[in-house]
């Protein structure tokens, strides 16, 4: 049977199905990526400012300041602090969707995983064995020299719950935007430059692991380093699972435990803004993300988890917010010098299994 004429010229079981290289199809252009982050950027630029406005308004209104606008309003240890600085970095995930659907008329169920959309009974899987890993290794943590309680005065009662409502309800959805966000569309709009596949993999994660680290503001070398890992274990993660499942868990467990504890602590703002980590909770840290790399390796292995791209169902019905655009023709290099496959191509040889890991 032919290929249908939207499916990229590299067939299903080529390394470039792989997730970083879903964004690399028959309408991919070198220009695209530029354009899709410029919107994307412009989204979150133009969100934030709307969200922190209403901010300080929702601040003035609830007694939290005097001043609508003054320092203390939006501090990061009040409630609508955190409440709005969940959401502004959770405006990542309908600027990432938008750059998808927009500007690379392709399907924005791409950016959660080779599927086209997300699997929800993998992620709750990998949820529960990524509370269960976090929460010990944060055991472990107040055994290392240096730990014991954070120092802070312990908020109201009404504070405090209202604190843990946002970080149980907004939390997830901020971690989440961060991987659709780093993970997701810029490691995929970086890898489509790239034609062999391996390179623009290599090539998106570092860029992806750096940005990251660096979007965290001014810190010291063992913390820079901590978030540097993070980023790179999630990015192999989402490469070797076939989608951000995987880096979502670790993420949202990792996020909703620390937290937690700091704001029932009272050291939420010293946690937000902290610039320096000591070594050992570094490394601490990266055995903790390597050790739960290592358990979700064991889980899907063996099973039939797709980690290539789906070829989608002949005749099926199609979503329009699903599937967008036209089909379209590749032309010219690549801007770092490898050509675009070919449309002309012809499909590839017939007897390979589309749904299974390849």
């Amino acid at each position: 049977m032919a290929e249908p004429a939207e499916w990229p010229a590299s067939g299903p079981g080529s390394p470039g199905d792989r997730y970083p290289q879903l964004l690399r199809s028959e309408r991919a252009r070198w220009w695209l990526p530029l354009l899709g982050l410029l919107l994307a950027g412009t989204v979150l630029v133009l969100g934030a400012v709307v969200l922190v406005i209403a901010a300080y308004v929702l601040a003035a209104a609830t007694g939290q300041s005097q001043d609508a606008f003054s320092d203390n309003a939006l501090r990061a240890d009040s409630v609508v602090g955190l409440l709005t600085n969940n959401l502004v970095i959770a405006l990542m995930i309908p600027a990432s969707l938008l750059a998808v659907l927009a500007v690379h008329r392709e399907r924005v169920g791409l950016l959660a995983a080779v599927t086209g959309r997300p699997r929800w009974g993998l992620l709750g899987r990998l949820l529960g064995v990524a509370f269960v890993v976090v929460l010990v290794f944060f055991g472990v943590g107040f055994l290392l020299p240096g730990s014991g309680v954070a120092e802070g005065d312990a908020p109201s009662t009404a504070t405090l719950v209202g604190l843990l409502l946002v970080v149980l309800v907004t939390t997830p959805l901020q971690a989440c935007a961060e991987e659709v966000g780093f993970r997701g569309y810029l490691s995929q709009a970086v890898a489509s430059w790239f034609a062999r596949p391996v390179v623009g993999t290599l090539v998106a994660g570092t860029v992806s692991a750096v940005l990251f680290a660096l979007a965290h503001g001014l810190q010291d070398a063992w913390l820079f380093g901590d978030r540097l890992a993070f980023g790179v274990v999630a990015s192999w993660l989402a490469w070797r699972t076939g989608g951000l499942e995987a880096p979502v868990a670790l993420h949202v467990a990792n996020n909703i435990v620390n937290l937690a504890y700091s704001a029932a602590t009272g050291s939420l703002e010293a946690s937000l803004l902290a610039s320096t980590l000591d070594w050992q909770f570094a490394v601490l840290d990266v055995v903790m993300m390597v050790t739960f790399a290592a358990v979700v390796v064991r889980l899907v292995r063996g099973s039939d988890l797709a980690v290539r791209r789906v070829r989608p169902v002949p005749n099926a019905p199609v979503d329009p917010l699903d599937a967008a655009g036209a089909p379209g023709a590749l032309s010219g290099p690549g801007p770092v010098g490898y050509p675009f496959p070919s449309t002309s191509s012809p499909p590839p040889a017939g007897g390979e299994n589309p749904w299974g890991m390849g």
